[in-house]
């Protein structure tokens, strides 16, 4: 009985550590710093673009204004972004081109590029073995809309 309380302890921990972080603005670097080594505790990847926005990877969270960009320098020199988030900042940049040329398929990125595109995985698989890890995912053809909702429960 004792794991189960360590997993809702550390998913409690998660939640609070992500909500801090894109919620508040950090106001110096250090304080970038202390969140993204709190996320790496938490065995959660995630990095600083250039324009000082937090990325956490896996989970695809972006918390615009993150630091400043002046900051957000500082920040990468001391924690440079792992290797494929530079493919995954430029694919979000350029994410309404590549959507209205490609929606409704796989692609995969490679050198700030799309190097090949199929509406199967499988397609795009066979066309991308030349290439050294790239970033392979789907386009929807459609903005992706999140929609939320919180139920009201009287005591």
């Amino acid at each position: 009985m004792r794991e189960p309380a360590r997993i809702y302890e550390k998913i409690g921990e998660l939640k609070t550590t992500i909500r801090s972080a894109t919620s508040t603005r950090a106001k110096s670097p250090e304080e970038a710093l202390d969140t993204l080594d709190k996320l790496d505790r938490l065995e959660i990847e995630s990095f600083v673009t250039k324009e000082g926005d937090l990325w956490i990877r896996h989970w695809t969270i972006k918390a615009e204004d993150f630091v400043s960009p002046e900051h957000a320098a500082v920040v990468r020199s001391k924690r440079p972004s792992q290797e494929g988030t530079d493919k995954l900042a430029w694919l979000s940049k350029n994410l309404t081109l590549i959507r209205s040329q490609y929606g409704g398929q796989w692609v995969a990125v490679y050198s700030n590029a799309v190097v090949a595109a199929a509406p199967d995985l499988s397609d795009l698989m066979n066309q991308i073995a030349e290439y050294d890890r790239p970033l392979i995912t789907f386009i929807p053809a459609e903005p992706v809309v999140w929609t939320f909702t919180y139920a009201n429960q009287k005591l």
